[in-house]
């Protein structure tokens, strides 16, 4: 199966590759030995990250097979390279341009990160809000919290580049300014609001607890970025075509 949005123009030794199996009974007849022995693992589909990229892509490719399209693997092929990005302490996103299928698979990923961060439900933003941004409206105990949020905030908490938080935030209607500068301030039935009529399923898909991540490919891969930022004459070495997606 050949993605022709795709040219490389190089080896691919300036890319890591992350793929996706899945867990199946083993079909084989007979008594196995082990429960190891009667597990089956298919390849569903993977996504592919440059090393170093100038442009702090986290994605360049990503591939789930028509068997396993509209199961949400590609969903969770993007929610993970957000979350090596967050690992990376970095912000991110896909190689552009991107195509219309892979727009639409990452306009429904952007919206649910950026409602996820705006609910306190993302892991990462739970202390932030307690501390820096949880206030009442009035002193009954049943009051709407009202959060308040820059872009640059959301950003750190999603790991979406600010132009992706801000389309998406315009998207949603969840965009206002305030003193001249863009300023999310939403109360959280406005926010339930959006889910219900978007239809936003703002529900984690990762187990972050079991996310496991070799420290030494992090490690590289922020060594060669580092060199790539000191280097004013580096460049990709994918073509910058599209990123396609499921």
């Amino acid at each position: 199966l050949f993605l022709d949005q795709k040219t490389i123009y190089y080896d691919i030794g300036g890319f890591l590759f992350y793929v996706l199996l899945s867990k199946q009974p083993a079909t084989a007849v007979g008594s196995f030995s082990s429960p190891a022995d009667a597990t089956e693992y298919t390849f569903v589909g993977y996504f592919s990250k440059e090393k170093s990229s100038v442009e702090r892509n986290n994605l360049a490719c990503i591939l789930v097979l028509p068997p396993f399209r509209g199961q949400s693997y590609g969903q969770l092929l993007i929610e993970l390279s957000y979350e090596l990005t967050k690992m990376e302490g970095t912000i991110g996103g896909p190689e552009q341009p991107l195509s219309s299928q892979g727009f639409h698979s990452y306009r429904s990923y952007w919206r649910r990160a950026i409602v996820q961060a705006l609910l306190g439900v993302l892991p990462q933003a739970e202390k932030y809000l307690r501390h820096s941004c949880g206030r009442k409206q009035h002193s009954s105990e049943d009051v709407v919290e009202q959060r308040v949020f820059s872009l640059s905030r959301l950003a750190q908490l999603t790991g979406i580049r600010i132009e992706d938080v801000l389309f998406t935030l315009e998207d949603l209607g969840l965009l206002g300014n305030w003193h001249g500068k863009h300023m999310v301030c939403i109360a959280d039935d406005t926010i339930q609001q959006v889910i219900s009529t978007r239809r936003i399923n703002p529900g984690m898909r990762m187990d972050f607890n079991g996310l496991q991540v070799d420290d030494d490919a992090i490690q590289e891969s922020l060594s060669e970025q580092e060199s790539n930022d000191s280097d004013p004459n580096s460049s990709n070495s994918d073509s910058g075509s599209s990123a396609d997606s499921s």
